[in-house]
């Protein structure tokens, strides 16, 4: 089942204090420990998961590199140093893809062909089978 837009929005709010608590470096381990499942740390906070629509399985670990790492930090994060309003843009075109895509993705979503499914039955989760 997909993840709601309300759940996709809140997990992403839910990474900011995530950060906090953990200090910086307890949430950068935890991040890497659990993108080899298709999640975030909140994302497994709230039982989600990034599914490959080809495959329909868990991202892996690349796959989780590139959607958060590559598009997110180096696309999203360079534009707010130099140009707040194309971090801005970036942002806001998200969410609004996020609005109006039919299968609840983000615009790393549309490009990676994923999606975020809510997972409370671990369905997906490669290391549970």
């Amino acid at each position: 089942m997909l993840a709601s837009k309300g759940r996709r929005f809140g997990a992403y709010l839910l990474e900011i204090p995530l950060v906090f608590v953990t200090l910086g470096i307890g949430y950068l381990v935890w991040m890497l420990i659990v993108w080899a499942r298709g999640q975030t740390p909140a994302k497994q906070v709230l039982r989600m998961r990034v599914v490959r629509l080809e495959e329909r399985r868990a991202a892996h670990w690349g796959w989780m590199a590139m959607r958060n790492f590559v598009l997110g930090v180096l696309i999203g994060f360079p534009l707010e140093l130099i140009f707040s309003g194309l971090s801005i843009l970036w942002l806001l075109a998200n969410a609004i893809a996020l609005l109006v895509s039919s299968r609840n993705q983000a615009l790393w979503d549309m490009m990676l062909k994923t999606v975020v499914v809510h997972d409370p039955d671990y369905r997906f989760d490669r290391s549970r089978r």
